[in-house]
């Protein structure tokens, strides 16, 4: 698999219509990798997270976000509306990791049990659609992104483009959507090329970006420690892009049915406060992703909350009443029921569970618990001694805020 491919894998659900430059056809996986979590949900994150301080960073740095409209809930209130809690699925498979066992799939992730959080902070996706496209910064806010990203790479732009919806849906939506900038696209002075879309989200891809020969920046021939060293050069190098306090980097390798790794590289934001921490990690991201001969082959950065709402921080269920949920099938996941031994869910299965933020183009940024469920070995042809670990989302605020919702069995 080329690295481009393994690159529209990495994003998640983007579908390769709306990324012009990365449309060669690949073959489906039964499968699908998600990033977000690290999200962008990923893969297996090997454990080599690194914290980096900003260095030699100049104050008048103007980083992409600057002067957009920021989300803010520094004054917390109580949720009290009624949300969504419907999980979208992409059609790439079903949503699994793969691994000889499930300490391959230790992640940095913020939150842990011993946390006691007993409410999270829940957003509206303003620039949800039901095209499960990103709509909402105006033309003119995209072109300021752009313009700052540039600088932020000490480049200049030579030329904007902009993609309209209308430019690729033909019906089905009103004309405020159609009319409605997609994204914005400028090329810069050393032929860098810079998308901005409608939530914030920036994509930049480099002509050459070649780093040191002492560095091994690949998807299936970089170990951990190599990994590493990559990720730490990689954000103090790009430190006035990314603009974050504290860069927390790690390396994220899932499996192949043959049993080779295929790895991807995030840097988030870590912070003192865990709340913080946790909605870095899961929605404000960055990943850097290397092309065939191991030189840096695109950016992206992600920061959906500058187009969102902040509707209040809602009470969540605790783990042990999630997993109670999970097991009477009150959750939701893309897993055919044949995949699952003895066709449910037993305890004996749960091999992992974390509480993340969705980012897959659903209507509410919202905590879920997710579980990492050991799959029948015979349901799928795999390299012998792998373990296919299917995913499963369980909503954690509390039900009474919640609209009625069934269990997801579209795949079921």
């Amino acid at each position: 698999m080329k690295n481009k491919d393994i690159l529209l894998d990495v994003i998640g659900d983007t579908d390769e219509k709306l990324v012009p430059e990365l449309t060669a056809k690949k073959k489906k996986s039964s499968i699908f990798k998600w990033t977000a979590l690290g999200g962008v949900c990923a893969a297996a994150v090997i454990a080599c997270v690194i914290a980096v301080p900003k260095m030699n960073k100049n104050d008048s740095t103007i980083s992409p976000y600057d002067n957009l409209p920021q989300v803010e809930n520094s004054s917390a209130k109580s949720g009290t509306d009624k949300i969504d809690p419907n999980v979208q699925f992409g059609d790439m498979g079903f949503e699994g990791l793969m691994a000889y066992d499930i300490s391959e799939l230790d992640t940095p992730n913020p939150w842990n049990p011993n946390l006691k959080i007993s409410s999270l902070p829940v957003y509206r996706n303003l620039a949800y659609t039901n095209l499960r496209m990103a709509v909402y910064l105006s033309e003119e806010q995209m072109q300021e992104i752009a313009k700052n990203t540039a600088s932020a790479l000490n480049v200049d732009v030579n030329d904007t483009k902009v993609t309209y919806v209308k430019d690729f849906v033909q019906g089905g939506v009103s004309d405020e959507i159609l009319n409605s900038a997609y994204s914005v696209d400028a090329k810069c002075s050393d032929n860098t090329a810079i998308t901005v879309y409608g939530d914030g989200q920036i994509r930049i891809n480099f002509e050459k970006q070649t780093l040191p020969s002492d560095y091994n920046f690949s998807y299936n021939s970089t170990s951990k420690e190599e990994a590493q060293k990559v990720l730490e050069y990689l954000s103090d190098k790009y430190d006035g892009l990314l603009n974050y306090d504290n860069a927390m980097c790690y390396s994220v390798a899932d499996r192949t049915f043959s049993g080779d790794e295929s790895r991807s590289y995030f840097v988030y934001d870590n912070s003192d406060d865990p709340v913080k921490s946790i909605l870095n990690y899961n929605l404000s991201f960055t990943t850097f992703a290397p092309n065939d001969n191991g030189e840096l082959m695109c950016i992206w950065l992600n920061n959906p909350l500058c187009a969102s709402e902040y509707l209040g921080d809602y009470p969540i269920i605790t783990e042990n009443e999630a997993t109670e949920a999970l097991m009477i099938g009150k959750y939701f996941s893309s897993v055919p029921n044949d995949y699952i031994r003895s066709g449910s869910i037993v305890k004996e299965d749960i091999a992992k569970t974390e509480l993340v933020y969705r980012n897959n183009r659903e209507k509410y940024y919202q905590p879920y618990y997710k579980y990492y469920v050991e799959l029948d070995p015979e349901a799928l042809n795999m390299a012998d001694g792998l373990k296919n670990y299917g995913i499963f989302y369980v909503p954690a605020i509390e039900s009474e805020y919640l609209e009625e919702y069934k269990p997801n069995i579209e795949f079921n």
